[in-house]
């Protein structure tokens, strides 16, 4: 899935650049790396899952998450709105899901 123009606000760049430790060129290539190869809200289970869903609860303009390493890219439609550390008792249920989703995809 290749999704063209995957925008970054000037916020969530420089939430990138602090948190994930990017120059400010990477930032938009970043981004969408974790759009097509994060995981989905759908594609998790047990509490980050559960973490997901207080996210979007928080605001429902961020209708795109995806969790790619360790953070969260909080996405409004295609726009980048701001990247959030990954909470420690979610990460090892994150990397549980992602070997599902890369055996799965085969």
């Amino acid at each position: 899935m290749v999704i063209l123009g995957v925008k970054v606000t000037r916020h969530a760049e420089q939430r990138e650049r602090k948190r994930c430790g990017v120059p400010k060129k990477a930032t938009k290539r970043l981004a969408q790396i974790a759009f097509e190869n994060g995981l989905k809200h759908s594609e998790t289970t047990g509490n980050l899952h559960k973490y997901l869903t207080s996210l979007y609860f928080k605001n429902k303009k961020a209708n795109n998450l995806r969790v790619y390493g360790d953070k969260v890219y909080v996405f409004s439609d295609e726009v980048l709105v701001t990247v959030l550390n990954l909470p420690r008792e979610c990460m090892e249920i994150a990397k549980k899901c992602f070997e599902r989703k890369r055996r799965e995809s085969g």
